[in-house]
């Protein structure tokens, strides 16, 4: 085997731990998202139709594990895309993902508050912060692997580059202006957070248009 060989199966070894680590995060919290879900306690004696209202009163919950499951699901699909680019490592973007890594490890921590005081300013503000971390460390991580073409296939286009970043820094600015937003009204900045999603939706077509032209 020579040395290029030996180079370029290392790389790949520690490519393929970063994304095995990163799978095992993701999995773990959308897990114990689904896990604070309460099923209702009802009498012996009780009916369908007192099942179902009691689960009415649980829309709340719903409502937070939906979003939090879709918004994790952002965050995995846009961690997903960008390290099919990516062609090494090293132990910047190794700690750099891991920083991204942590706020998703926490999500299911700060839904929960979300979940029982999404009332309250804060509690907006606190899952808020954790969302704006995770992309902001999402897209650090892109921009130092594609500076200079430091990480990736040295053929990238500068296109598909500049159009993966604008795709990874939409979720943070939403949730960074929504904490501003959370001082005047918390709840219509939650509602803020679901005009990110068509946005996203048109610039996902962007990054994908750059990468065949």
């Amino acid at each position: 085997m020579t040395e290029e060989d030996e180079s370029s199966r290392r790389s790949q070894y520690e490519l393929d731990r970063v994304l095995a680590i990163s799978d095992g995060v993701f999995a773990f919290a959308v897990t114990l998202l689904v896990l604070d879900l309460v099923v209702p306690v009802l009498s012996s004696g009780a009916s369908s139709a007192d099942l179902l209202q009691a689960l009415s009163k649980e829309w709340a919950s719903f409502f937070s594990y939906l979003l939090s499951f879709f918004i994790a699901g952002v965050w995995w699909n846009s961690h997903n895309t960008n390290f099919r680019h990516i062609r090494n490592c090293d132990s910047a973007l190794r700690w750099l993902n891991l920083l991204f890594l942590l706020w998703i490890a926490v999500l299911p921590f700060f839904t929960k508050i979300f979940d029982s005081y999404n009332t309250l300013q804060s509690a907006v503000v606190l899952y808020a912060v954790d969302q704006a971390a995770a992309g902001t460390f999402m897209s650090l991580m892109w921009w130092y692997a594609t500076r200079n073409h430091r990480l990736v296939d040295k053929n990238l286009k500068k296109s598909t580059i500049r159009s993966r970043l604008l795709t990874t820094i939409v979720a943070p600015i939403f949730f960074i202006v929504s904490i501003g937003i959370s001082f005047a009204s918390p709840t219509i900045a939650i509602y803020s957070w679901f005009a990110m999603f068509p946005i996203l939706f048109v610039t996902h077509r962007f990054d994908r248009e750059s990468e065949k032209s």
